[in-house]
């Protein structure tokens, strides 16, 4: 049996259209899937420790893009609050974010790691860390030297990486 011209034409346009509206649908999911990933539209991945460091980090310096002046800012480790201690404790992953903040600090400014002994004026970061309810709170404030401050916090599902660099202690006070 023949097939003519006619009905080989309409049958190859027909899968040509499929094939660009198939692929149309694919890329537009591609797109949404990947602005999830960046954040846009959809929740941040926080479940790895070291997302967890990178993202903070820089989500903190976007909040606090130009509120530092050309001078040193001081980087405070990060303090864990307990409710059953009354002692300041760092943690692992205090001391890590507080590594972090001075790592993209230093790209707008000159970052100087020093315990928590600030001057009046001085331009500071430290954070405080707090685990609610099966997440953790880190609460991020920084200061300049106009006498503003700022701060930034965030609400993380608690994983199990982060749970352990949260309560490994490496100094207290």
């Amino acid at each position: 049996m023949k097939i003519s011209g006619a009905v080989k034409k309409i049958v190859f346009t027909t899968q040509v259209v499929l094939l660009v509206l198939l692929c149309a649908f694919w890329t537009t999911g591609a797109r949404a899937t990947e602005k999830e990933d960046e954040g846009v539209g959809g929740p941040k991945n926080y479940s790895s420790l070291t997302g967890l460091v990178a993202m903070v980090g820089s989500d903190a310096m976007e909040h606090l893009h130009g509120f530092f002046a050309a001078e040193p800012v001081a980087i405070e480790p990060f303090i864990v609050l307990s409710e059953f201690s009354t002692r300041q404790r760092i943690s692992l992953l205090g001391a890590t974010l507080a590594e972090q903040m001075a790592a993209v600090i230093s790209n707008e400014s000159l970052a100087v790691w020093r315990p928590a002994t600030a001057g009046e004026n001085e331009q500071r970061v430290s954070g405080v860390l707090q685990e609610v309810d099966g997440y953790l709170r880190i609460h991020i404030l920084a200061a300049n030297t106009r006498g503003d401050r700022r701060s930034y916090v965030v609400n993380v599902e608690m994983s199990e990486p982060i749970y352990r660099a949260l309560h490994s202690y490496v100094y207290m006070q």
